[in-house]
């Protein structure tokens, strides 16, 4: 069995499938939060709101829950909610160069084309593999201070959606970088837009 993620997006009073579990649902009346596992409720959490997120953890037997831990470091969180894994950060512009150095050789990519998303004191690099499809992200750094305009910044240039779901990410904007309603509405309308549509 697996850990599975859940988002708390809307209200459910009907029992919805956590993940792919067989045997897991769970139910979301607007503040409690009720997992239930083979029909019978085995865990409750009051005080949950639209935006919060959990691991439930299914290993065959009844599953627990625990809120899912998100980066404390502001530099790191914008790196992971641009879906940016600890092994592909960097915290300077040298280092970052060295990461990239070190990725394109340690791969070998043949026919691959990168790019970047970059300013002042940040860069994103991803890449997309002809050899096996898909976009992949190889390396970032952020090296100032993380903040709601540094944020907004490079979500205005990223041009690409994010893979976590919009109320979730909403949530860690209004709460970790002060992002208001009119903040996350220019997101929203931006020509590249985050979000996806």
């Amino acid at each position: 069995m697996a850990n599975q993620k859940l988002f708390i997006e809307k209200t459910t009073m009907e029992a919805a499938r956590v993940g792919n579990s067989m045997s897991t649902t769970y139910t979301y009346d607007g503040s409690r939060l009720t997992l239930f596992w083979r029909n019978r409720k085995v865990a409750e959490r009051i005080g949950v709101k639209a935006g919060d997120a959990f691991i439930v953890r299914c290993d065959g037997s009844e599953p627990t829950i625990s809120k899912l831990k998100v980066p404390h470091k502001n530099d790191d969180l914008l790196m992971w909610l641009l879906s940016f894994s600890k092994e592909d950060r960097a915290y300077s512009a040298e280092s970052y160069q060295e990461l990239l150095a070190q990725r394109r050789e340690e791969y070998d990519w043949w026919g691959y084309q990168d790019w970047e998303y970059k300013g002042d004191g940040y860069a994103f690099t991803l890449c997309n593999r002809s050899d096996c499809g898909g976009v992949h992200h190889i390396a970032s750094f952020v090296d100032r201070k993380v903040d709601k305009e540094l944020v907004k910044e490079v979500f205005l240039k990223w041009g690409r959606g994010i893979y976590w779901p919009r109320v979730f990410a909403e949530s860690i904007l209004r709460d970790r970088f002060g992002f208001t309603d009119c903040d996350l509405e220019e997101l929203a309308k931006a020509e590249d837009s985050i979000w996806w549509h």
